[in-house]
C-alpha cells in the first residue's frame, strides 16, 4: 500500500484541537456492504465494545473505562483516547487530546482506506474537525468522495 498521511495530519500540523474528529457518510446503498465488511474487521490496538448499538472500537488501553462509563460502572473521565464508531451510513473517528499517537492514527487511516476501497461502499462526504475543551469545532478539511479523501491523505 502506498504510504499516506494519517487522517488527522492537518489538524496536528496546525496545532488545532484539543480534540480531533473525522466525520464521514457513505451512500445509503452502501450501508449493507459496510455492515458486512465490519463483521470480519478488527483493528490492532483496539477493542470492540460489544455493549454499544454501533460498531465501536476503543483503543485497548481505554476500552474497559469506556465501557464502564457507558454502563455507569466505575465512571471516570478519559482524556487521551482513540475511538472509531460506525452506525448505519455514519463513520466517526475521534482522537481525544490528539489521541494515543501515530500508530493509532495510522491504524484508523488504514481502516478507512480499506473500507472506502471496497467495491460496494461509496463515500458520500467527509470532514476533519478540531475543537472541544471550550473551543468551537472548526472544519479543517472536507470532501465529497473517496478521491478527495485520498488527495487529502497524499504525501507531498
Amino acid at each position: 500500500m502506498t504510504k499516506v498521511k494519517p487522517w488527522c495530519w492537518q489538524v496536528a500540523a496546525n496545532g488545532n484541537g484539543p480534540d480531533w474528529l473525522l466525520l464521514a457518510h457513505v451512500t445509503p446503498d452502501s450501508v449493507t456492504a459496510l455492515a458486512a465488511a465490519l463483521a470480519n474487521t478488527t483493528l490492532d490496538g483496539y477493542s470492540q465494545c460489544a455493549d454499544t448499538p454501533s460498531y465501536t472500537l476503543m483503543d485497548s488501553a481505554n476500552a474497559d473505562a469506556y465501557l464502564g462509563n457507558l454502563t455507569g460502572n466505575h465512571p471516570r473521565n478519559i482524556w487521551v483516547y482513540n475511538l472509531v464508531e460506525i452506525q448505519g451510513d455514519s463513520i466517526k473517528v475521534e482522537s481525544g487530546y490528539g489521541g494515543r499517537g501515530d500508530v493509532n492514527n495510522q491504524a484508523e487511516t488504514d481502516l478507512l482506506l480499506h473500507l472506502f476501497a471496497l467495491p460496494n461502499i461509496t463515500l458520500q462526504s467527509w470532514q476533519v474537525l478540531a475543537g472541544g475543551g471550550g473551543y468551537d469545532y472548526v472544519v479543517s478539511a472536507a470532501g465529497t468522495d473517496a478521491g478527495s479523501f485520498m488527495a487529502y491523505l497524499s504525501p507531498g
